[in-house]
């Protein structure tokens, strides 16, 4: 019998998948995980059945890294704040270990509370790179200044930092128009099963007001879960403060109101756009600072999109040479 080619093989485990239940309403978050997997299954299957078989080569990018001193590699003299799940044998992961990320938290970490405003327990001038992607949102302004500062300390000079976060500037022109879609998870947490323990309401019943708010000032929002501060923004008021002020004005009107609360890390606190993060990186010391894009970083192993740049239709990007 002759053996059909990838692309036959494909499409015959399509089908077969057109046929495959989906789960119920009850497992909607693993919807999208078992899909996947039942296609896997359904490849692999008709592969072996025609005498193909299917190998697993681990990615991992290492060549990227071939002009840095052997030292640094084995040093792991790569550091990414606010790593979360992120693992590569060259990179430290740098994080603050909370129940709330703890699923995520599956890697070993130096133990790092940004809001505390303390130096990181690292020597001056050896590391090659410092990362933090959408980790600034998180935090107040006072914490990102201190990271930025410790992180020129720690870098070697010609050292390179980057830095991904929400582009509150893109954000702002998707409220403008009405873009819902901008907010891309709304269909996700729109779900029975996925937004009850980060909202109050499923998203398919958000403004835009609210999804706005939400994602720089998430306490202040009516939609958020977390109740610590007594005052929440309506849309009227939030298009009222919106229409006042100038932008950075109204924005900072909103995030001064914030309180980083422990019990809700994942809250949005903060607001960055090209202007204010480079104000910040050159205050901390960086004298190049410039705006990049998602896998266009001028240092090899940052332009690995495998590892680094996640988000990249809501998010800022930007570098600075120590």
């Amino acid at each position: 019998m002759q053996r059909p080619d990838t692309s036959t093989l494909l499409l015959l485990a399509a089908r077969k998948m057109a046929t495959t239940p989906s789960c119920t309403d009850c497992c909607a978050a693993l919807k999208v995980n078992y899909g996947g997997f039942m296609l896997k299954a359904a490849i692999v299957n008709l592969m072996n059945h025609f005498g193909y078989s299917i190998t697993k080569k681990e990615y991992t990018g290492l060549s990227l890294y071939d002009d840095f001193p052997v030292e640094s590699l084995n040093e792991r003299r790569f550091y990414n704040i606010g790593a979360g799940s992120f693992s590569h044998p060259y990179w430290t992961n740098i994080d603050y270990h909370t129940p709330y990320y703890s699923n995520v938290q599956k890697h070993p970490f130096i133990n790092y509370d940004l809001t505390e405003l303390t130096p990181l327990p690292i020597e001056s001038n050896v590391a090659e790179i410092v990362y933090s992607s959408h980790t600034i949102e998180h935090v107040s302004n006072e914490a990102v200044q201190n990271m930025l500062r410790e992180a020129y300390r720690i870098l070697k000079p010609g050292g390179y930092i980057r830095l991904t976060t929400p582009d509150a500037s893109l954000e702002y022109d998707a409220y403008r128009s009405n873009d819902l879609k901008f907010w891309y998870w709304i269909d996700w947490y729109s779900r029975r099963g996925t937004w009850e323990k980060l909202y109050k309401v499923s998203l398919s019943g958000a403004s835009v007001y609210q999804l706005f708010l939400h994602h720089f000032a998430s306490q202040l929002s009516e939609i958020a879960i977390d109740d610590s501060p007594e005052k929440k923004y309506s849309d009227i008021e939030i298009k009222e403060i919106l229409s006042k002020y100038s932008l950075a004005e109204a924005l900072d009107y909103f995030t001064k109101k914030c309180k980083y609360n422990p019990l809700h890390p994942g809250n949005h606190m903060n607001w960055w756009n090209d202007n204010k993060l480079s104000s910040f990186l050159k205050e901390a010391g960086f004298s190049a600072c410039y705006r990049s894009g998602y896998g266009q970083s001028k240092i090899p192993p940052l332009r690995d999109t495998h590892f680094f740049d996640n988000h990249p239709q809501i998010s800022l990007f930007v570098e600075a040479i120590k």
